[in-house]
């Protein structure tokens, strides 16, 4: 009886701390596409805990050389935007704070939950889910209508899926939920000028 309690006890552990944890480790590609240009441009996320990097060219041309990879750190406090064109690392340093909605505008990706941004204040979560790419998503509707439609977002553990506006849509392409990073993954490359 005493081991039966105890295998009860730790199944109810694990079960605890799964239904309670965001995806610790993620990798997800996106596309985003917007009815001004005939390009697509695709951005990169990835996720380790609380360390988090986005990629992404400098422009949607197809002969753009150009990349702009953000670095963050919640623990630490941190942002570190790197642009890197013809060989040159050029970087800015900021402190994080949960806010990043100004952040939205360089990678048209939500990766902590909606921000407490002004902004994002009046967003409110649709009843139901919907599923993007085999996921479950909550959905965030933005309460200003721009011909009868507003922002969407569609979000799974805090990380967005699908966002769709007037004349734009963001949808995640590739999903790995077991990524495996390189030890440097997220460390800023010491070669930046600051």
């Amino acid at each position: 009886m005493k081991s039966l309690k105890i295998i009860l006890l730790a199944l109810f552990f694990v079960c605890a701390v799964s239904v309670y944890a965001d995806p610790v480790k993620v990798y997800i590609e996106y596309e985003h596409s917007n009815k001004s240009s005939a390009n697509k441009m695709t951005f990169k996320l990835y996720k380790d805990g609380d360390k988090y990097k986005l990629v992404r060219k400098l422009s949607d041309s197809p002969n753009e050389t150009g990349i702009v990879t953000t670095y963050i750190d919640v623990t630490a406090g941190t942002l570190v935007s790197v642009t890197e064109k013809d060989g040159v690392k050029k970087g800015l340093k900021a402190a994080w704070d949960d806010d990043y909605s100004a952040l939205v505008i360089q990678f048209p990706v939500l990766f902590k939950g909606i921000p407490p941004g002004k902004a994002f204040k009046s967003y409110k979560r649709n009843d139901g889910t919907e599923t993007v790419n085999g996921k479950d998503c909550n959905v965030y509707q933005s309460p200003i209508s721009i011909l009868g439609a507003g922002t969407k977002y569609y979000m799974w553990d805090g990380i967005m899926l699908k966002s769709t506006a007037p004349g734009t849509e963001t949808i995640s392409t590739v999903i790995n939920e077991d990524p495996v990073f390189t030890a440097d993954e997220f460390t800023v490359p010491a070669d930046v000028q600051f």
